[in-house]
């Protein structure tokens, strides 16, 4: 339904297709595990009623062979066994058929739900199994029914056996009262038998007694000694789990000592796959691990064990109390499917792609081959699902570094920190679990515009705890404090009177700033920017311009400096015009001074006098 675009409509039965409202064309598919014969009356159904029909059989063949299957045999047997989950729906469908034939119906998961099922001995008991019940379940359970038998039989003969001693107990009494009865009952052989033992009186009572005897103990002890011999063996019994030790390693299998009459044997195929690679760098002689008894004997009278399904059991075990004591797990990214991950922890988990990260991953390809650690959110060994979840482990590792990091983080440190997020006003470094702010104003001793200029995300810096906020649990942090104050240096590197070269940062109406170095600004006048009047700063510079300047002043504590870029350049030329020369009187005499008649006036005098300050006497 969730794939078809159109209207869908779901039945079950004969009698809803009988009532439920139909179109003029109509599609019919099936559930892979319904019975056909109700899909087929279904159709005839539909088909009386709809002009335009298309019907597409969508019932698996092995389902319907297996349904046909279980209806012939359940009608030649008392009780029926149908293997498979309780919640399957192939399961449901063979019980049903079976049911409807008239047997006795169970549905058994395993070996162990025979217990459940009433049965006798002189029953006769057919078996059927849904399509996706494991073949070694299957076998398990014809095992089981075996030992069934095995011990039915052992009570028959018990009781018989009890009655035998009963009669032999009368006949011998019988015997003792009624020696004459008894003789003329066995007739000639009897005869014989009493002569023999006249002759063996007449040899005396010692011999007489002896014989017997001597002919009863050698059986009496073999008896002893073939029960003692079969206590040193186990019982091996089908689908068992035993310890064994390695006796003898080769490239295609193991022999393993499980304590029975015979070595078993472990296939390769019955080993798990890094192992049935290369068996002999896995195993050697001596070693122990569990095993579970696949068959009692092979061709060549050994038990057929496996490895493997021992570990898939420890497996499910392992996974299960994990998930009960919410414990870490850690495995292996074996393959990136469709909506997540396949992970290899002795089995395969599955691990969503909203379980990955702390939000939704869209781009997993980075995590094959990746060991990942995680938390098992669901574990159904009954349904083969094993749900993991790597955001429950990262959300568990968060929460505790955030704790320990808040338990230890004081004022002053220095930390280690990892740039998680750049804002407009600063960047949120990771300390550990803990988020601080580095602001804006903290990165660098100069401007800085925005906080990319200087950081980029999942960059490690060392930053500097300017305050602790624990109540309100905010971190304000520092870049430039670590770094050297360049202002310290000013004096040294920038005297007044030295030039510069310097890069105009920004204008104003009143001036230029200039940097003479990261951290270290000073102003360049309107004035200053030139010997020629400037009406607007940006008639002279532009931010980026390189320009020199010279150091006229600075104000540490402010950190102020005053620069000029005038005083920086060369005086201009000054030029006059040729008809102004000619026209100026020549004064013969020398000129004299208005204060004092006795001092000789100069020509750059006069022009100080009148507050002409553009060039010398020379230059005139």
């Amino acid at each position: 339904m969730g794939h078809l675009q159109s209207d869908t409509i779901v039945i079950s039965t004969i009698e809803e297709a009988k009532t439920v409202p139909l179109g003029e064309k109509v599609g019919i598919l099936a559930q892979t595990t319904q019975i056909l014969a109700d899909f087929l009356r279904i159709v005839d159904e539909v088909k009386s009623r709809v002009p335009d029909l298309a019907v597409h059989n969508t019932i698996c063949n092995a389902t319907i062979d297996r349904q046909r299957e279980a209806a012939r045999l359940a009608e030649k047997v008392d009780l029926m066994l149908v293997i498979g989950g309780r919640n399957s729906a192939n399961t449901k469908k063979l019980a049903a058929i079976a049911k409807d034939k008239g047997a006795a119906t169970y549905i058994v998961e395993n070996s162990e739900g025979i217990q459940n099922v009433e049965m006798t001995k002189d029953m006769v008991v057919g078996i059927t199994a849904g399509a996706s019940t494991p073949d070694w379940i299957i076998e398990e359970v014809m095992e089981k029914m075996k030992d069934f038998n095995e011990q039915e039989e052992k009570n028959l003969m018990e009781a018989d056996c009890g009655n035998c001693q009963e009669t032999s107990a009368e006949t011998e009494t019988e015997t003792e009262t009624a020696p004459e009865e008894s003789a003329a009952e066995t007739g000639e052989e009897t005869v014989e038998i009493n002569q023999e033992a006249e002759a063996q009186a007449a040899a005396g009572s010692e011999e007489q007694t002896a014989l017997p005897v001597a002919e009863e103990e050698p059986e009496e002890n073999m008896a002893d000694s073939y029960a003692a011999f079969d206590r040193d063996f186990k019982d091996i019994r089908r689908g068992q789990r035993v310890k064994g030790t390695v006796i003898k390693v080769s490239d295609s299998d193991l022999m393993v000592d499980i304590g029975g009459k015979s070595e078993g044997v472990i296939p390769r195929g019955e080993l798990t796959p890094a192992e049935a690679e290369n068996i002999a760098e896995y195993f050697k002689v001596g070693d122990e691990f569990e095993v579970i008894v696949l068959r009692r004997e092979n061709e060549d009278g050994h038990p057929v064990l496996s490895k493997k399904r021992v570990d898939v059991d420890l497996a499910w075990e392992k996974l299960a109390k994990a998930m009960e004591e919410g414990e870490i797990l850690s495995g292996k990214v074996i393959d990136i499917v469709k909506g997540g991950l396949l992970v290899d922890v002795g089995l395969k988990g599955f691990v969503p792609a909203s379980l990955v990260e702390m939000g939704f991953a869209r781009d997993l390809k980075g995590y094959k081959d990746k060991e990942i650690q995680f938390k098992v959110l669901e574990c159904d060994k009954g349904h083969n699902k094993l749900i993991l979840s790597r955001k429950a482990f990262l959300e568990e590792d968060k929460a505790r570094k955030y704790e320990a990091a808040w338990e230890q983080i004081a004022e002053g440190q220095v930390l280690h920190g990892t740039v998680q997020r750049i804002t407009n006003f600063g960047a949120f470094i990771d300390l550990n679990g803990v988020d601080g702010l580095l602001h804006v104003s903290q990165m660098a001793w100069y401007r800085v515009n925005h906080p990319s200029e200087v950081l980029r995300i999942g960059e490690d810096i060392d930053v500097y705890v300017l305050n602790v906020d624990r109540e309100n649990e905010k971190i304000s942090l520092s870049l430039k404090q670590l770094i050297p104050n360049p202002w310290t240096m000013v004096a040294e590197r920038y005297p007044v009177g030295s030039i510069h070269e310097a890069k105009v940062v920004r204008t104003a109406s009143f001036g230029a700033f200039v940097q003479l170095e990261p951290g270290v600004e000073g102003l360049v006048h309107i004035s200053q920017l030139s010997h020629s009047r400037v009406g607007k700063t940006e008639d002279a510079v532009n931010p980026g311009d390189i320009v020199n300047v010279k150091v006229l002043s600075f104000d540490l504590e402010n950190k102020k400096i005053s620069l000029s870029m005038k005083e920086a350049m060369a005086p201009p030329a000054i030029e006059y015009e040729e008809e102004f020369i000619s026209e100026a009187p020549v004064r013969e005499e020398p000129m004299h001074h208005q204060e004092s008649d006795d001092a000789p006036v100069t020509i750059g005098d006069m022009m100080a006098e009148q507050g002409n300050t553009f060039g010398t006497e020379e230059d005139v």
